[in-house]
């Protein structure tokens, strides 16, 4: 058994090592959120199976460095299988292959991207 006086160290510091390790990634634990949110909103009018397909477009944008920390990446949506990247610039992707390693995806037939709508506080949610 572990002494209670290091249970009682020890506790604040993993506190503190979750505590930076969501301020490391808060962009991307937003969009998550985000989508959990969505998903529970439309789990009576949208198929489960493009839920699931969203998520692993998701799981592969949190695994990937590059589209991960890019900052003009706002957000995502899947609907029929085509990926839209919605992002806070017009021209953003180039054809490169981040874009191609979602396009390998399974059930995944284009990827596109899409000027965010409005990236103020009082934004609506998107839509695809």
């Amino acid at each position: 058994m572990i002494p209670r006086v290091l249970t009682r160290m020890i506790r604040p510091m993993g506190l503190a090592t979750v505590g930076t390790a969501a301020w490391a990634n808060r962009v991307d634990l937003r969009r998550w959120l985000r989508f959990a949110r969505r998903a529970v909103d439309e789990r009576h009018t949208r198929a489960f199976s493009e839920m699931f397909t969203e998520a692993k477009v998701r799981v592969a944008v949190s695994a990937d460095p590059l589209l991960r920390r890019d900052p003009s990446l706002e957000d995502l949506a899947v609907r029929d299988g085509v990926v839209t990247l919605i992002t806070n610039t017009s021209t953003w992707p180039e054809a490169s292959d981040r874009t191609l390693r979602l396009m390998k995806l399974k059930g995944i037939s284009h990827v596109t991207a899409r000027a965010a709508p409005s990236t103020g506080a009082n934004a609506g949610p998107f839509v695809a």
